[in-house]
């Protein structure tokens, strides 16, 4: 379950409103400050591992003769540190990916302990990074709060936590907590660096509060799924279920949930005399989604009452 750290894993070569968190960590680093576990807090998408992903990428390849741009904040991909990471072949990162899907058991925790038990070839600092550390079980919490208290020179630990889940507690108490937040010029900032340096078209509303990952992924199934700003609220629901139904991609669902938030939002803000009617009418449709996801319900049924539900309002 540990690994060399995932390439495979989306982050930007170029740190883009995240700058004062990146000094941060780097002023904690420096001055030799940097906590033993670092927790970062934050919606999906919004960049945590992308600033991970610089941060030691800065550290292991400032002394190269191609180190990081510190200056422009940009990640040389041919420096001997970042090759190594595409290769596997470095001891100085861990990556482990906990996930809804991912059961990280006990004895992964113990592997980990094990190889942090061996100094690296180098001396240098480790960094273990831990991601959508929400997911981990009560079981594998434990253990790794063994990990964590146990005294060991060089090694660190970076949890990232996309608030998917509740986190156990024990865990933050063990941390030194960081949130990270855009604000809504940031957001944008990053969102038009993304479009642009990937040169992607953008066929969805700037005017939401989606993470700028979270923005990027919708945008994509939009353009996948031939969805349609103006289409209203149920023909994207049936393409993006008729579309979960073929891929079991819950990114489609995700998207579904939050496109009938943003239509009832709406709603209700222009129905003052109407919300409890509209809220329970958006309860009883997020319902038949979920219903659908975990029951493998037929799609046409379920897609029937959710038209009779809609055509209410």
């Amino acid at each position: 379950m540990t690994t060399s750290i995932n390439l495979n894993h989306s982050f930007s070569k170029k740190l883009v409103g995240l700058d004062p968190y990146f000094n941060e960590m780097l002023e904690l680093y420096e001055n030799k400050k940097f906590p033993k576990v670092l927790l970062l807090c934050g919606d999906k998408g919004i960049g945590k591992f992308t600033l991970v992903a610089h941060f030691i990428n800065y550290i292991f390849s400032k002394e190269e003769k191609i180190p990081y741009n510190i200056k422009d904040k940009i990640i040389n991909v041919n420096s001997s540190f970042y090759n190594s990471v595409l290769n596997k072949t470095t001891q100085d990162v861990i990556f482990v990916e906990a996930s809804e899907k991912k059961n990280i058991k006990i004895d992964d925790i113990r592997s980990l302990k094990s190889t942090l038990a061996n100094s690296t070839l180098s001396n240098k600092p480790r960094f273990t990074i831990i991601d959508e550390v929400e997911f981990l079980n009560v079981n594998s919490v434990n253990a790794l709060l063994k990990t964590l208290e146990e005294p060991t020179v060089n090694n660190f630990f970076i949890l990232i936590n996309n608030k998917q889940a509740e986190l156990i507690e024990t865990i933050s108490s063990r941390c030194l907590k960081t949130n990270i937040f855009l604000n809504p010029i940031q957001r944008n900032k990053v969102i038009d660096y993304l479009f642009e340096n990937r040169n992607i078209k953008n066929v969805i509303d700037y005017n939401t509060s989606l993470s700028p990952g979270l923005f990027l992924k919708f945008n994509e199934i939009y353009l996948k799924y031939k969805i349609s700003l103006d289409d209203n609220i149920f023909i994207k629901l049936s393409l993006l279920m008729t579309g979960y139904k073929k891929e079991k991609d819950k990114s489609l669902i995700s998207l579904a949930n939050f496109l009938i938030e943003q239509s009832f939002f709406k709603k209700i803000k222009n129905n003052e005399n109407n919300i409890e009617f509209l809220l329970d009418t958006k309860s009883s449709i997020i319902k038949m989604i979920k219903d659908f996801v975990q029951f493998n319900l037929n799609i046409n049924s379920v897609l029937n009452s959710i038209k009779i539900k809609l055509r209410n309002v």
